[in-house]
């Protein structure tokens, strides 16, 4: 009798701690996946901000070589009216110092 009380109580005992792994085995995987869930979550909202940042990036590019172009143009209008207030200043110091001497 006391083997079948002990077998039964070991039975008893292996079926509740089968139960019990199970349950925290089954909570520990929900914790789990709402982790990676969360995780999943935040690197889709930084993918979304790398995105906007990016898009955001080729628009000043593209304005910034649309300055740089519009500022390489009025370079090149102005070149010879630089030159030509330069030679004329070059001329009046010139006669200055003709005159000077």
């Amino acid at each position: 009798m006391i083997v079948l009380e002990v077998l039964g109580w070991s039975l008893i005992a292996a079926a509740a701690a089968w139960a019990l792994t199970l349950a925290w085995a089954h909570a520990e995987f929900g914790r789990t996946r709402r982790a990676m869930e969360a995780e999943v979550q935040q690197w889709r909202a930084e993918a979304i901000r790398a995105r906007e940042l990016a898009a955001r990036l080729r628009q000043e590019i593209a304005m910034w070589s649309k300055g740089c172009q519009q500022g390489r143009e009025d370079v090149i209008a102005l070149m010879p009216l630089l030159v030509a207030a330069q030679q004329r200043l070059a001329g009046a110091s010139l006669a200055e110092a003709t005159t000077e001497e």
